[in-house]
């Protein structure tokens, strides 16, 4: 079993990584980090704790993160894919005025000391959150055993820019940082989650199965999903699971991605490329060695990934 520490900006597709996670017997989730990036940081932290309690799981402890970028700029927020509320057309009841000015990264940093090189992080939202952990404490992050971030685009064109996706977009300093810094990293970009789609009929064999108040918010937050996406690529199949994908690159299931290992940078003081993610994938580069160099996931098996999700989405835990 896994120890993973989820870093979240709690939209859909995180809330559906969430729910993955809590049902599935080989991750053992011992704390969720919610910052701003889809919604603001309290509604995020308000979303956290309104699926837990839906889950039975009010134990696993939730930190606030991050309220805006490194930059100190206003974020952006993104209604039209996420919702109001970032649930689509989900309105928790609970107000998140409740979870105002309760940034706590102590309770982050003793949850790694007691368990030293233990810990996984999966970053699914903006790297500020965890630019901050290792800026605030190096020595406790240096116990972390591995960390995955979802976010970049290489090859792909990207959904926020044209060159760049939008958790690296939202932070590209913060980012920058933890692709020059963070070892043990692993990069899910959007060249591989792109193809990690559930498809209405997916979605719809899930939800026959669903059988608690948790599983039953899947079809209608995916279906809420896919409306939007149908709307910018009228012919695609499905919704891309971003942040799913990203959560199981870090339980290594057999056959899921194809990686290459590269230096990485973020570009973050473009006129036009803020966010823009840098990796050497001209013809003749090869695989780096060593603690600089990041694992980028590539390419992901579809019918691995859909396989998956259905046998932990569709069984108890």
């Amino acid at each position: 079993m896994k120890k993973i520490i989820l870093f979240a900006d709690t939209g859909i597709d995180d809330s559906i990584a969430l729910t993955y996670a809590l049902k599935n017997p080989e991750v053992d989730l011992i704390g969720v980090v919610s910052g701003y990036g889809n919604i603001d940081r309290e509604k995020a932290y308000r979303n956290v704790e309104y699926l837990l309690e839906l889950a039975g799981r009010t134990d696993i402890p939730v930190i606030a993160g991050a309220t805006r970028p490194l930059s100190g700029e206003e974020p952006v927020f993104f209604p039209e894919i996420h919702g109001m509320e970032g649930l689509g057309p989900i309105d928790p009841p609970i107000p998140e005025e409740r979870y105002a000015n309760r940034t706590n990264f102590s309770k982050l940093f003793n949850l790694i000391k007691d368990n030293r090189h233990e810990i996984t992080i999966v970053n699914v939202g903006r790297c500020t959150s965890l630019a901050i952990a290792h800026y605030l404490s190096p020595d406790v992050m240096q116990d972390v055993k591995e960390t995955y971030v979802m976010g970049g685009a290489f090859i792909e064109p990207g959904n926020a820019t044209e060159v760049a996706e939008a958790n690296f977009y939202g932070d590209p300093l913060a980012a920058n940082f933890v692709c020059r810094n963070v070892v043990n990293l692993t990069v899910v970009p959007l060249d591989a989650t792109m193809d990690a789609l559930l498809t209405p009929g997916v979605v719809n064999l899930i939800d026959t199965r669903s059988d608690s108040p948790l599983e039953e918010i899947i079809k209608p937050i995916l279906d809420f999903y896919y409306d939007y996406y149908r709307q910018q690529d009228p012919g695609i199949p499905g919704t891309p699971q971003h942040d799913l994908a990203a959560l199981m690159a870090a339980l290594d299931i057999s056959g899921l991605y194809e990686y290459k290992k590269r230096k990485v940078k973020v570009e973050y003081k473009g006129k036009f490329t803020d966010g823009q993610s840098i990796a050497d994938f001209r013809p003749g580069s090869d695989n780096c060695f060593g603690p600089e160099c990041t694992r980028i996931a590539l390419k992901i098996n579809q019918n691995v990934f859909v396989s998956n999700v259905l046998k932990i989405l569709t069984n108890d835990r």
